[in-house]
């Protein structure tokens, strides 16, 4: 385990993100990593706290433009907290003409532009092209509990979507072992926060607070993002995924249904994955929301039935589902304690 002699760096590029503000929360508490840039193309110079007053008495920071290659070279570690599509720009100017890296600092990126091997899936799903495709094998796909090995050996992580963790931690365990049925269904619930901090016509608050719909169904763009990581693990499914949006600013709640004639082998094989998991519990019955909220936790329900199982899993969509999976993340690159900074328990009620 790495003990640095001095702290280490860390800055956030996309301050002004839901993401990029949990960001900043976890790491202005990590003992061991100091944030030294918080970047945004707005209130470039004002005080941090003019964008995020809840900061105050917490930071002297001030805000930066967005000059990534010039704050790589200060700092050890980089959060891109962009939106899709802008993200591999931003990369793209940490490698020179000939494809070296212009800095040592590592990357995390909280953007779906690196989840994709393949750009032509990228293009489809996210609507725009992909411009940096060769810096794709660069990136190693930040599933923190199923990918350790490979985020320690790597200098770039492309950190998962929301749904994506929530639903690849439900269905890891089944594609290591060899259990993962060819048929899947997911109904799985969000958030607010999920949809960012600009109000929508579908999922600004009035639109929102006392309603519940689908969206995206059956063509969600983390799709191919969980049946690659599935594949990386030796599973194959076809996975029906229906998204929910629902009236609630935090969270996840990801249902699975397996139809197999071995329920309960499917449910000691997800016990047992977790058993030593530092984030991850596995809880009888149904997981709650209120359980998970604020904190950097994954509860996974398991319930059998004759010949068919259920799967809950309840994450916070912006911690577990984004910046506290990036910090962890962060840990392991850094070669610190994988839970450091991180253990908050949520807030009840």
């Amino acid at each position: 385990m790495h003990t640095p002699d001095r702290p280490l760096k860390a800055a956030v590029v996309g301050a002004s993100g839901y993401v990029g503000g949990e960001l900043i929360r976890l790491l202005l508490g990590h003992p061991s990593v100091e944030l030294t840039v918080v970047a945004s193309r707005g209130q470039v110079d004002q005080p941090l706290t003019a964008m995020w007053p809840h900061f105050g008495k917490l930071t002297r920071l001030h805000v930066s433009a967005p000059d990534v290659p010039a704050i790589a070279q200060d700092v050890d570690v980089v959060f891109l907290a962009l939106p899709h599509g802008t993200s591999q720009e931003a990369v793209a100017s940490l490698f020179d003409a000939d494809g070296a890296p212009i800095s040592g600092a590592k990357v995390i990126d909280m953007s779906g532009d690196f989840r994709l091997s393949d750009p032509a899936v990228y293009t489809a799903h996210y609507k725009a092209p992909h411009t940096a495709a060769a810096l794709l094998p660069r990136f190693v796909y930040g599933l923190s509990e199923w990918m350790r090995e490979g985020i320690m050996a790597s200098q770039h992580v492309a950190n998962p979507g929301c749904f994506a963790t929530a639903i690849g931690l439900t269905l890891a365990p089944l594609a290591a072992r060899g259990l993962l049925p060819a048929q899947v269904t997911v109904v799985a619930a969000t958030g607010s926060t999920g949809s960012g901090n600009k109000p929508a016509a579908g999922t600004h608050h009035p639109s929102r607070a006392s309603n519940y719909k689908l969206y995206k169904v059956l063509s969600h763009q983390h799709v191919p993002e969980i049946t690659g990581m599935l594949a990386q693990l030796g599973g194959e499914t076809k996975l029906s995924f229906v998204p929910a949006s629902a009236p609630m600013t935090h969270g996840i709640f990801a249902t699975t249904v397996v139809q197999t004639d071995a329920p309960d082998a499917l449910a000691d094989a997800i016990s047992a994955a977790y058993a030593d998991a530092a984030f991850v519990r596995v809880t009888e019955g149904s997981p709650e929301l209120n359980h998970v909220v604020g904190s950097n936790f994954a509860d996974i329900g398991v319930m059998v039935g004759d010949r068919e199982l259920v799967i809950a899993c309840a994450i916070d969509n912006t911690i577990k589902g984004a910046a506290g999976q990036a910090i962890q993340n962060m840990n392991l690159m850094l070669g610190l304690p994988e839970t450091s900074g991180l253990l908050l328990p949520p807030s009840l009620p």
